[in-house]
């Protein structure tokens, strides 16, 4: 043991030099790699060893159920590495199979999954299907929707697509497909969330991977065009990639050299066939893709496709965040129980590892847990989890974390770092921890929830309830630090071997927690349509003149427009509804709702109205495009310290394309009316308190519904039936409060009111 105790640090000395000097030289060569992933695993099993048969507390209860807590966590998370490290020990090597390769091209059913989304958010998914570049005739689009809604049937009509529902709602979601299935005959089946718009080449794409008879699915990217939680809250949507994006691009392709591609329940394109042999999409458990798509590789292959073919929404807040993790944690779990991996007949090995290794990373958080409690129990209440000198600690810990941190950072193509990975866990943690035990003990009848989608607000929220334990950690972890400080000053007193190593993994825990807090902070969103980055020429006509505006797009939606025009063309303006050309020969109509000036540019934000289908169809064509949906898909500069600081210094600002453009005139004792469009003879009194050229704050004691369209009339303003919609209303003491925006402005004749022009 003294042999081996004399010549083991120096031996990783040596390893951690040669890591180092081998990463810096060459950090993406595929031999360097896989050497530094072979001498991580060694560290680690060295590490796991001593752990097991060196550190383990023998005496006092407390001390040997920690540290048998501490130590089973460790092992578990080796044989994870293990796991991780063979789906990425080298690329996937499938070759890309052409449509042109097929002898003839199948009959698609697409079916668009719905329950309560809002409208706005399936009419994108349906355009984005009808803009698919695959023949006509052989696509039948299906809103699948089981919340039996009167509009979702008027949007079907609309746009020319298929309208399901049922009598019930029994197994949710994957009953609302099984339903869909007995009543279609297409060849293949693509399942679509009611907010995943699939781009033009999405069947092009992932049909031909069918020419093998083999092949029950094929499985797409979820990607996202706006920013999550994480990218959101804390202002580093150019700075992190989405959450979800290390595994559905990374590890899938990964997975996909075992046949063990996880159906995620959504991008995904089946054989017909292939589902009916195993019974359709698997149900009883509230979440069904896992269990679907492992029944189907006991029998057929699957195939992941790495390129983003469908974007859609994130979940838009903290608490909608954590109700998906919910369901996805008691989902698994639920199908661990009742498919398990280990009985389901057909499947490899590998297949049973990963699916087993995708059930267990579902108790990550339980093991976050005890990780953080560890060193605060030591150092609060002196109950030891392991023992060991501090040589001893700096000999076997500093080479497997050092290792860790350099073949995760290789392999991980800087998508995810180990330290965001340390807030993710540590921001979810608590409250996945008590899911998993709650699913695993108590199977607690959990209802399928469906994941918010197009939230608009201007309000900023702060999930207190979901922090508590993070709030009540962090004091534990600045008590321990007061204690240590006290014994050192007063006392005199302090066991460095211990101490250090704890105070460090203190800290450390105290960072991840500290963040949990940030992203728990909503910011406002302003938008219920995300705006797109254009930043390209465009014009603006009007029905009465001849000559076109030329303008330059900076952002857009399906709902608007941000753009700028010379401000010498400003008066051309005022000339009601226009048509914005964003191509050559494809427009929108469109008003303008506010405009400012901005050097010798007048920057005008214009509103679509009464968009036919044909412009929304192009409209959504034009935006959902590889060039238009960017995908930050590396970190860049994203520590710590300076999300901090970013969280700090732009946490209370209005992001400047959505700061008014004027300021609001308070008024005093000014009256007016209203009409509503649909009773436009009567004449609703109401009394004014603000107005600025793009709108105005009223009260009345009758009601105005939120986005509801009316006429104002103020003498005083020089307003007569002027166009405004609802943009917020509050209800108090029987009287309505409702800010209005003015569509349709008549712009010369508010701004000489306003003092604008001269």
């Amino acid at each position: 043991m003294s042999l081996f105790t004399t010549y083991y640090p120096l031996f990783m000395l040596c390893i951690l030099s040669v890591l180092y000097v081998m990463y810096r030289i060459q950090p993406i060569a595929s031999t360097v790699k896989k050497i530094i992933i072979v001498l991580c695993v060694i560290t680690n099993a060295a590490y796991i060893c001593w752990r097991l048969f060196f550190t383990l507390p023998h005496e006092g209860t407390f001390n040997i159920v920690m540290g048998i807590l501490l130590v089973a966590c460790e092992c578990i998370g080796f044989l994870q590495l293990l796991v991780f490290y063979t789906l990425v020990w080298k690329p996937s090597n499938r070759k890309q199979v052409m449509i042109s390769d097929l002898e003839r091209l199948p009959t698609v059913d697409i079916f668009i999954a719905t329950y309560n989304e809002p409208i706005e958010v399936l009419k994108r998914t349906v355009a984005g299907c009808l803009n698919l570049s695959y023949p006509k005739e052989s696509v039948q689009i299906y809103l699948c929707d089981d919340g039996k809604r009167e509009a979702v049937e008027q949007l079907a009509s609309e746009f020319g697509v298929h309208y399901l529902t049922r009598t019930d709602n029994q197994f949710a979601k994957a009953g609302n497909l099984n339903h869909a299935m007995s009543q279609t005959n297409g060849e293949l089946i693509l399942t679509l969330d009611a907010d995943m718009v699939p781009l033009p080449a999405f069947l092009e794409k992932t049909v031909p991977y069918f020419h093998d008879g083999a092949t029950a699915f094929v499985q797409v990217p979820q990607a996202f065009y706006n920013e999550d939680p994480f990218q959101y809250n804390m202002f580093s949507k150019d700075r992190i990639p989405n959450e979800q994006d290390f595994f559905m691009q990374t590890l899938q392709a990964g997975k996909d050299r075992f046949n063990a591609v996880m159906y995620v329940g959504s991008n995904t394109v089946f054989r017909r066939t292939a589902l009916d042999e195993i019974g359709g999409f698997a149900t009883g458990v509230i979440t069904e893709d896992m269990a679907t798509g492992m029944l189907l590789q006991g029998k057929f292959k699957s195939v992941s496709v790495g390129e983003v073919l469908a974007v859609g929404l994130a979940p838009e807040s903290w608490l909608d965040l954590l109700k998906q993790r919910d369901r996805w944690s008691r989902g698994n779990i639920q199908c661990a129980r009742k498919f398990n991996p280990l009985k389901v007949r057909g499947l490899t090995l590998m297949q049973r590892v990963l699916y087993l290794d995708g059930i267990v990373y579902w108790f990550n958080g339980l093991f976050k847990m005890i990780y953080i409690l560890t060193p605060i129990l030591f150092l609060l209440f002196g109950i030891q989890s392991f023992w060991a000198d501090f040589q001893s600690i700096f000999m076997f810990w500093l080479p497997a974390f050092f290792s860790s941190y350099l073949a995760f950072k290789l392999v991980s193509n800087q998508k995810r770092s180990m330290f965001w990975s340390h807030i993710y866990e540590s921001s979810m943690a608590f409250h996945l921890a008590g899911v998993a035990l709650s699913e695993l003990f108590l199977k607690k009848r959990v209802e399928f929830l469906v994941t918010p989608k197009g939230i608009q607000t201007d309000k900023r929220h702060f999930h207190l309830k979901t922090m508590i334990p993070h709030l009540i950690f962090l004091l534990l972890s600045l008590l321990v630090l007061v204690k240590i400080g006290y014994e050192v000053k007063v006392k005199g007193t302090m066991n460095a071997d211990l101490m250090l190593i704890n105070i460090f993994w203190v800290l450390y825990n105290g960072a991840g927690l500290f963040m949990a807090l940030i992203v728990a902070f909503d910011r406002p969103r302003y938008r219920k349509s995300e705006r797109f980055v254009i930043e390209k020429e465009g014009h603006l006509r009007s029905d009465h003149q001849d000559q076109s505006i030329a303008c330059f797009l900076l952002d857009m939606s399906d709902s608007g427009a941000r753009l700028s025009i010379p401000l010498d063309q400003a008066s051309s303006l005022n000339q009601g509804q226009m048509q914005l050309f964003f191509l050559e020969d494809e427009s929108v109509a469109c008003d303008v709702v506010w405009s400012h000036s901005e050097g010798d540019q007048l920057m005008v934000g214009v509103a679509f109205t009464d968009t036919q289908k044909s412009e929304y169809l192009s409209l959504i064509r034009f935006l959902f495009t590889r060039e238009h949906v960017a995908i930050t898909d590396r970190e860049k500069k994203s520590y710590a310290v300076r999300t901090f600081l970013r969280f700090l210094r732009e946490t209370e600002k209005v992001p400047k394309a959505l700061q008014r453009k004027w300021l609001r005139r308070p008024l005093q004792g000014v009256t007016g009316t209203f009409s509503y469009e649909s009773q436009l003879e009567e004449k609703v009194p109401m009394i004014i308190h603000d107005i600025s050229l793009s709108g105005c704050k009223i009260e009345s004691e009758a009601s105005i519904e939120l986005h509801e369209k009316v006429l104002i009339t103020i003498d005083t303003e020089s307003l007569t039936d002027q166009p405004a919609v609802a943009v917020w209303t509050s209800r108090k003491r029987g009287r309505t409060m409702v800010g209005l925006k003015f569509v349709q402005p008549k712009i010369k004749q508010i701004e000489e009111r306003e003092g604008v022009v001269s």
